[in-house]
């Protein structure tokens, strides 16, 4: 019998030191025009964000500058800030009078469909030491690389000045090499390589990581940054089918669509991954899943599938296990024999294995543990 096995690329194919290295670069810049040598957040802390559902530093950047800011603010009285955050920084800065945080929480609040985390926390009101209009700009608009100068600085460190420069056609504001290329290391190795390339098995990567749009269309790639491409090539995995957040956004230009409503835990994430690695074919996978979204109906590429087959999803967080989970189940309404499997990866994380513990998903600690139990 066929299987199909989604991977996941942060956590799961690579030990993502990039993205971790680009956030702490972003929090540091922000941190030395404040005039502090230096001020983190510790992994465990970024863990605790993955459990409660906030993946990507996109969202975590914002989110940790606000907690600082709000933090200090609250420590100072009616301060007159300017809206760039570099500028609101410096000011900042020269009003900190000695006071630094010691342990800092980021806030709870909920989510709300269609919008990131956040500018969830936004909607809700969180932060409300800092000023509404400096609020805007440092939680609205996360993926937005002209108006959010978090993501924009982030995007410097995660892909280097020059290729930041080519990919948003904008100049460069700091001098760095690619953190991505410097940082991200594979998990996986030439045995467990050989191991999913079995010829019963079809792969697709299955990422939040930005990306080209699919392969099959010959389209400008302006705005398009090719990270997922970067890790699956480092991994040697870069002809595999990829649904990665760059084709989901391909596929929501099209039709009008928002694209923060197809990615995982979205069924239409992995529905369309499935399909890709059933077929070889991004662009047919993509399109089918958002016929299913818009219409309700499982029909285009899915009507060529094999009616049984196998579907598994290696993630190291639950948005991918959801978007799998509900994927299954949505085949199986249409007639799919399919039996699917959710395996986490925690990388020794107590935030993980809390996390997986609590949704009761098999979870192992490294690739070599999976590999030994699940049979693949």
């Amino acid at each position: 019998m066929k299987k199909v096995i989604l991977l996941d690329i942060d956590g799961v194919l690579v030990h993502h030191g990039g993205y971790r290295a680009a956030l702490h670069a972003t929090l540091n810049h922000f941190a030395s025009l404040m005039g502090l040598d230096h001020f983190d957040f510790p992994e465990e802390k970024l863990a605790e964000l993955e459990k409660r559902g906030i993946f990507s530093e996109w969202d975590m950047v914002p989110l940790l500058l606000a907690t600082l800011w709000n933090d200090i603010l609250s420590h100072q009285t009616n301060p007159q800030l300017p809206l760039d955050l570099y500028s609101a920084a410096v000011e900042i800065g020269r009003n900190v009078n000695g006071y630094m945080p010691r342990e800092l929480f980021v806030p709870d609040f909920e989510f709300i469909a269609g919008q990131y985390p956040a500018e969830a926390a936004l909607q809700h009101g969180c932060f409300p030491f800092i000023p509404m209009d400096l609020r805007l700009n440092i939680l609205s608009q996360s993926r937005n690389v002209i108006f959010s100068q978090t993501m924009r600085l982030f995007q410097h460190y995660s892909l280097g000045s020059a290729v930041f420069s080519k990919t948003y056609d904008l100049p460069a504001e700091v001098e760095t090499d690619s953190l991505l290329h410097t940082h991200d290391r594979s998990n996986i190795n030439d045995a467990i390589r050989a191991k999913l390339r079995q010829p019963e098995i079809c792969l697709a990567g299955l990422t939040a990581r930005p990306s080209a749009p699919p392969r099959e269309v010959d389209d400008s790639h302006f705005g398009y940054a090719p990270e997922a491409e970067i890790a699956l090539n480092l991994v040697g995995l870069a002809d595999i089918p990829l649904i990665a957040f760059g084709k989901l956004e391909y596929l929501a230009a099209k039709r009008g669509l928002d694209a923060g409503m197809l990615i995982k835990p979205s069924p239409v994430h992995a529905l369309a991954a499935t399909a890709a690695a059933l077929t070889g074919d991004e662009w047919a996978g993509l399109q089918s899943a958002g016929d299913w979204y818009q219409t309700g109906k499982l029909d285009g590429v899915f009507a060529t599938l094999p009616r049984e087959f196998e579907l598994f999803v290696v993630e190291d967080t639950m948005g991918g296990i959801r978007s799998t989970q509900a994927a299954g189940e949505i085949l199986r309404q249409n007639g799919f024999n399919v039996q699917t499997y959710t395996l986490g990866l925690t990388s020794g994380s107590i935030s993980k294995i809390e996390a997986f513990t609590q949704a009761g998903i098999p979870h192992f600690e490294n690739w070599d543990s999976l590999i030994a139990d699940v049979n693949l």
